[in-house]
């Protein structure tokens, strides 16, 4: 019997659509923050590549498709997946357009990366693959939830408190996330520290402000990156400017970071000049030992060049 052309196109969406995003997990952001508020409930944002990445591929298999999983997530969460397949008919042009701006937004550098967020969107817990099956990653991910009602609870106090008792409080929400969290996702809770701390009495601003200030100087960096290793310095340098009050580990931090925008082999004297700087801030660092192994790669590489 033969279906009506109608028919079967309906059909062939209807297909894909599930190919797409599995049961009980939904690609509509917007959707999911309803329902989380809705429900009381926070989001699972899964960073994946659903058709190319065998770790993603893993964590499909052997956790989101167990039965475990299946009954247990749902009560603590939302499920949003957040694909970047290659084949570019497994999603349409608008959840794309979505996922990448997430991607943005979250600094996703690999996959899979999963985020645990609250109704809102604010990210308290990041995690990825985890060997074990269901049950041993929802034990983890009920254990990353902690880390929100420690958040919560804390926030909750600082707002009935006032001047550096609020500052208190709302350090030791911050102090219960991860500094890179904190720097992309708290920086109006950093300022408002600031504002109640101006003397750094709880030294938030030494903890946290530096690292939000990382996230500025490698946007700065990416925005410069094809005028070259010279120019790429010069950005470093002038963030450190910035930064009186950096520590010798964090300038190294900093000049570290440069590496990720060089081209080589065109920029491998400025890698070298730069790798020699960092191991002289604190040449005992772990940061130092980093550079001078990187230092003797680009060398080894300078010298197969010039043999060429």
């Amino acid at each position: 019997m033969r279906l009506p052309l109608l028919a079967t196109l309906t059909l062939l969406v209807s297909h894909l659509a599930t190919a797409a995003t599995p049961d009980g997990w939904t690609s509509d952001l917007a959707k999911a923050k309803a329902e989380a508020a809705a429900t009381q409930k926070d989001l699972l944002l899964d960073f994946t590549g659903s058709d190319w990445c065998t770790w993603c591929i893993r964590l499909r298999k052997e956790v989101f498709d167990t039965d475990v999983f299946r009954l247990s997530a749902p009560k603590q969460f939302v499920l949003v997946e957040l694909d970047f397949p290659q084949d570019a008919s497994l999603i349409s042009p608008e959840v794309r357009k979505q996922n990448e701006s997430m991607q943005a937004l979250f600094g996703i550098k690999g996959f899979p990366t999963i985020y645990l967020t609250d109704a809102s969107g604010k990210p308290y817990a990041r995690t990825g693959y985890e060997k074990g099956g269901g049950e041993a990653y929802m034990q983890h991910l009920t254990q990353l939830r902690e880390i929100r009602l420690q958040r919560d609870n804390a926030f909750g106090r600082a707002a009935q408190l006032k001047g550096l008792e609020k500052a208190k409080a709302l350090k030791e929400g911050l102090d219960a996330l991860g500094e890179d969290l904190v720097a992309v996702h708290y920086k109006d809770t950093v300022g408002q520290i600031k504002q109640l701390d101006p003397q750094d009495q709880l030294g938030v601003d030494a903890k946290f402000g530096f690292s939000a200030a990382m996230g500025d100087l490698d946007s700065a960096l990416a925005s410069k990156q094809a005028a070259g290793g010279e120019t790429l310095r010069s950005v470093a340098d002038e963030f450190l400017t910035k930064l009186p009050k950096a520590t010798p580990q964090q300038k190294q931090s900093a000049l570290m970071s440069v590496l990720n925008y060089l081209t080589p082999p065109k920029d491998n004297l400025v890698a070298l000049r730069l790798l020699e700087d960092v191991r002289k801030l604190d040449p005992e660092s772990d940061s130092a030992k980093t550079a001078a192994e990187i230092h003797a790669r680009v060398l080894k590489m300078i010298e197969a060049q010039k043999a060429k």
